[in-house]
């Protein structure tokens, strides 16, 4: 594959900058004041302003209830034993990969173990989440990622994929609005009846929805201001100004980065990494980095298995 020496030296370049930068505790502690605090310290015990700095500790002390705390308390960070630094680095190398980057390759770059990445990776992407609610023309299209059908027993493979055609891959739905975001969801089934909740979440009723004849989007003139459907199997690729370019190239994203660098990934992850890839893409031009950080440090990110 053809490597531009630019793109490469420029993604070396930034990874010195952020690990010059953070080179130490303080510098990653001193950063995390900025984006939390605006570099004015709460309380997280009785949310006074009133504190004193304790010198060296890169820790405060609360003049109302006492208590000594520092940015860490009540976030992820506070009870991981790995360094702030490589937190820092780990958030920039996933930013950074555009078809993402596997949880050994992210080991081998900060010197961890696979699953000591596994769990930051999983952590960085719970960060990534958004409820991002779309309006104007919004394109809406589903696909299939993952699943392979070499290692399926051949009797259930023709019984499953002959008689449903994709019951080996996972159905995810895709919406995305002109000039702005993109929203990806796993899809329980691919049919009206799991497809119509989830975009009324997402999509403001004064839209304009487009979508290929797909019989589960059936009726969504009731509930936006216009539904153009596009006929694809008689061709019917636009009409007028409407099309479904944009997210139906979007997809090739998804999958590059499902076959390219995940290979597998069950139902129970999927949503994860379709943060990660939906994140990636909508603060392609943004500060993404700073606002991971902040998400971080909002919460401690739950888990489930």
């Amino acid at each position: 594959m053809f490597c531009d020496p630019f793109f490469v030296g420029k993604k070396v370049m930034e990874i010195i900058k952020i690990a010059n930068e953070y080179n130490s505790k303080s510098a990653c502690i001193k950063h995390l004041e900025r984006i939390r605090w605006s570099n004015e310290p709460i309380c997280p015990y009785c949310n006074s302003k009133t504190t004193t700095k304790v010198e060296k500790e890169c820790r405060h002390k609360c003049r109302s209830c006492n208590r000594s705390f520092s940015v860490l308390v009540g976030t992820i960070f506070e009870a991981s034993k790995l360094p702030l630094q490589k937190w820092f680095i780990a958030i920039h190398l996933i930013l950074g990969a555009k078809k993402g980057i596997s949880s050994l390759q992210l080991a081998r770059h900060l010197t961890i173990n696979k699953d000591t990445a596994w769990y930051l990776q999983r952590r960085i992407r719970l960060a990534m989440e958004e409820s991002s609610f779309l309006k104007g023309i919004v394109e809406i299209d589903e696909t299939y990622v993952g699943g392979s059908l070499e290692k399926m027993n051949r009797t259930k493979t023709h019984k499953k994929f002959h008689k449903t055609g994709m019951q080996h891959k996972t159905p995810v739905l895709g919406m995305y609005q002109r000039d702005g975001k993109v929203v990806l969801r796993v899809l329980e089934k691919a049919n009206g009846e799991h497809i119509k909740p989830i975009l009324n979440d997402f999509i403001a009723q004064q839209s304009i929805v487009i979508t290929d004849g797909f019989g589960g989007y059936n009726g969504l003139s009731r509930y936006y201001d216009n539904h153009i459907v596009l006929n694809h199997s008689i061709k019917v690729m636009a009409i007028n100004q409407y099309n479904m370019s944009r997210i139906e190239g979007f997809w090739s994203i998804v999958k590059r980065a499902v076959i390219g660098t995940y290979h597998k990934i069950s139902y129970k992850y999927m949503q994860e990494y379709l943060n990660e890839i939906a994140f990636k893409f909508n603060y392609r031009h943004l500060d993404g980095f700073n606002l991971v950080i902040e998400n971080l440090t909002k919460r401690s990110i739950p888990l489930s298995g």
